[in-house]
């Protein structure tokens, strides 16, 4: 009997590990396509007020996952929503791949060069007024979830991040919640 009720309770801790940014599924559309390993993401239906359990193993998978988000804290606060238009620091820090999805995704009139580089903010690409909060929470050593909340609108973004020798790149984005919430 012990033996069954340990090895239940270890199949839920991996369950836990396995979906420490609550609910994963993988990534499809236009854009996140892949040849390894199929990325992994929050499902839609993250409701108001979840919060992300983060299961690390060890001390390696820990500081990992701080890296990671350590990284992209830094990538937001240096860039900022701003600075949408400008594109060459967004470009030092994502993967070819990202970099096809963000043009390939940009739906508007434009000479040159164009990027919906909104996505790392909101979906949309509208006027939705001035950020009130932003919270960033490593999923696992590879996935960040980025919750911005503006005025009366909540966007999350979750960003799989990748090693790329020294320093770290994004190679997807995906947009994992995107409410109106009413503030009275």
């Amino acid at each position: 009997m012990k033996k069954a009720f340990l090895f239940v309770l270890g199949m839920m801790l991996m369950a836990v590990g396995f979906t420490g940014c609550k609910y994963i599924k993988p990534l499809d559309g236009p854009g996140m396509e892949r040849d390894s390993a199929s990325l992994s993401a929050l499902e839609g239906s993250v409701a108001t007020g979840d919060s992300l359990n983060v299961v690390a193993g060890d001390a390696a998978q820990k500081q990992d996952m701080e890296a990671v988000r350590a990284f992209v804290e830094q990538f937001y606060q240096e860039w900022g929503m701003e600075n949408l238009l400008e594109y060459d620091y967004p470009k030092q820090h994502i993967t070819p791949r990202l970099l096809k999805f963000l043009a390939d995704s940009y739906e508007y009139d434009c000479e040159g060069e164009c990027l919906a580089t909104w996505k790392f903010f909101y979906e949309g690409g509208g006027d939705v007024g001035g950020l009130e909060s932003r919270q960033i929470t490593a999923c696992d050593g590879s996935h960040v979830l980025v919750e911005n909340k503006y005025d009366n609108y909540e966007y999350d973004v979750l960003l799989t991040v990748i090693k790329d020798g020294d320093t770290f790149k994004i190679d997807s984005l995906q947009q994992v919640k995107s409410e109106y919430v009413d503030g009275n």
